[in-house]
This record gives structure tokens, C-alpha cells and sequence, in this order.
């Protein structure tokens, strides 16, 4: 009895070399540490920032982990900008490199 191939698969993919993925690591930490400078040192993106914190969502988010203290609520804020900021990065990064296979294919 013969298997089926899986949904995704596809005979044409070549393997990803180690450096590859090592150049693809370091683009997308620094991407999202370039987010991190542009939160902290960006004045404009304060506001941002403030106003997602006074969200009714995010206190609910303070509520839901039990955080009742001012650090707490510190480092919950801070974990949001990181996430944030590393999705964003992976975002751009999933594009660039969409965009690049398409130039390439052409």
C-alpha cells in the first residue's frame, strides 16, 4: 500500500543551510532589538504606548494574571512591548524574504 504525501509537501524544496538560518536569526533579533531603541528613545510612540496601557483589554490582562503591584504591572507592560515588537520584526521578516523568493523566481 502506498503513503500519501503530506498537504504541504512539495518535491521542488531544498533543504535550509545552517548559515542560512543562523543570517535569518540574526536579522530578526535585530529587527525587533531596532523596535526596542524605537519604543524607548522615540518620543512620538509614548502616547502610543500609554494609551494601550490604559486600554479596558490590558487591565483586564492585569486582573486575568493576578498582577496587583506597581512592578508588576511594570513587567507586564514591558513583556507587551517586547512581544510586540518581536512580531513586528517577524512580520517585516516573512515579507522581505516572500518579496526576495518572488524576485528570484522571476
Amino acid at each position: 500500500m502506498r503513503r500519501k504525501r503530506p498537504i504541504f509537501y512539495k518535491a521542488s524544496r531544498k533543504e535550509v543551510s545552517v548559515a542560512s538560518t543562523l543570517g535569518r536569526m540574526f536579522v530578526l533579533l535585530g529587527l525587533t532589538f531596532g523596535f526596542l531603541l524605537l519604543v524607548r528613545f522615540y518620543r512620538p510612540v509614548f502616547p502610543l504606548v500609554q494609551y494601550v496601557a490604559g486600554t479596558r483589554w490590558w487591565q483586564q490582562l492585569y486582573s486575568l494574571f493576578h498582577i496587583e503591584t506597581a512592578l508588576g504591572r511594570e513587567q507586564m507592560l514591558l513583556l507587551g512591548i517586547v512581544l510586540a515588537c518581536f512580531m513586528l520584526a517577524l512580520l517585516i521578516q516573512l515579507i522581505g524574504l516572500w518579496l526576495l523568493h518572488k524576485l528570484r523566481s522571476r
